[in-house]
């Protein structure tokens, strides 16, 4: 029987060819960069070595503002195609999902630095969903909603934000990614149900207003009427999942390879 060392340097499957990771990037605001301890690690376990997943949040952003840097950190064209030098690791990857996570910014209330018409705010999202870069990669987008706000948790004298208008903007991102026939986790939605919304109460004020009484649930899922607590970020991921699963099905893990093959098939490859 033929010994077979399995540390030798030879390449699985006899492929040398150097190959990068696609990417699944979170893109967002400072929702998506303070994921790093709850959303990351779960997008990452469920495609690991299969995708990378990559942190792109940005905090105090709005839609257009992501828009502005989308294509500085995307990977171009140019970048794609193959080297005529031999020794060349330009190499960039193929961006294979991303979320688009803005909003919660874009509705400050008029007056705020951050603010964003509502108009604009859709033509943004708009332009980011067609943005050329994302069609050269072929890249599968799901847009996320903003949560809603809970002004009773907000800083004192905090008068940058209300739950009525970040409504209308978790509203005005509904109507974009279905006109444009997106797949979309309504986290706005998601929160209010389980806070017990079944629509406007008697006086017509939403759950999360300062003329509402206070809401455990919202208390359990966002950290400062804002931000996301842990078990916040554990419910966006659920629902995340569930839609990769039943719209995106092609994307989940059992239909991606591997990268580099598992050792088993190593070892069966050196063998031959």
């Amino acid at each position: 029987m033929t010994s077979i060392d399995i540390h030798q340097n030879v390449p699985p499957n006899g492929d040398s060819s150097r190959k990068l990771y696609p990417q699944f990037i979170l893109f967002g605001d400072s929702i998506t960069q303070y994921s790093h301890s709850d959303l990351v690690p779960a997008v990452s376990e469920y495609y690991i070595r299969r995708l990378d997943v990559v942190n792109r949040g940005f905090s105090g952003y709005t839609a257009p503002m992501g828009l502005n840097i989308l294509p500085r950190f995307f990977p171009t064209l140019s970048s794609l195609s193959p080297s005529t030098d031999s020794n060349s690791i330009d190499v960039a990857p193929h961006v294979r999902l991303m979320t688009v996570f803005f909003g919660a910014n874009d509705a400050c209330l008029p007056g705020q630095l951050q603010h964003v018409p509502l108009a604009r705010y859709k033509q943004a999202l708009g332009e980011i969903a067609n943005h050329e870069v994302l069609r050269l990669h072929g890249t599968k987008l799901i847009f996320i909603t903003p949560p809603p706000v809970d002004e009773h948790q907000l800083e004192d004298g905090n008068k940058c934000r209300s739950a009525e208008n970040t409504a209308l903007y978790a509203a005005a991102c509904r109507e974009v990614v279905v006109s444009l026939g997106l797949p979309f986790v309504d986290l706005w939605s998601v929160f209010m149900t389980r806070a017990g919304w079944k629509g406007p109460g008697s006086d017509g004020k939403l759950i999360g207003s300062l003329e509402r009484e206070r809401s455990s649930v919202l208390d359990e899922l966002l950290s400062d009427g804002l931000h996301l607590t842990s078990l916040g970020y554990q419910l966006l991921w659920a629902e995340l999942k569930a839609l990769i699963e039943s719209e995106l099905s092609s994307e989940v893990p059992e239909r991606l390879p591997m990268v580099y093959p598992a050792w088993s098939d190593v070892l069966a490859s050196q063998a031959k």
